[in-house]
């Protein structure tokens, strides 16, 4: 987890418009246990190319863009209306996703229905 928080702060750092959202956020905050993650969402209040910081692939998906580095996933949301809070973790400070905002995510529709959602949802206000 180390060397994703250090890739992490230098890539906020070079951005600073970019978020750590979705679970990594709620992990990170203490609200779900710790797990590893299989992707990291990072959210944009705008549009980026960020093919140059990580020597990504892009795969295609229709929502999202996608990127591997390391074998590690990260996927890009686009969110105008993103917020943010500033939040130190074993030294990195970052920004991440507020609990609140991520959860309004995991509650639509088409993400209730996923198991690692569902597993997060369990730590929402006692469910």
């Amino acid at each position: 987890m180390e060397s994703i928080l250090e890739e992490l702060s230098k890539f906020q750092k070079k951005h600073p418009n970019i978020y750590i959202g979705g679970s990594v956020s709620l992990i990170l905050q203490g609200i779900i246990p710790y797990r590893i993650p299989k992707d990291i969402d990072i959210i944009s209040i705008n549009r980026i190319h960020i093919y140059d910081l990580f020597e990504v692939k892009k795969e295609k998906h229709k929502l999202i863009k996608k990127f591997k580095h390391n074998e590690l996933r990260f996927d890009l949301f686009i969110n105008p209306n993103a917020q943010y809070i500033e939040y130190i973790y074993n030294g990195y400070n970052l920004k991440l996703s507020p609990v609140d905002e991520v959860y309004e995510w995991k509650l639509r529709e088409k993400n209730i229905q996923k198991e690692k959602h569902i597993n997060d949802l369990k730590y929402y206000n006692g469910i």
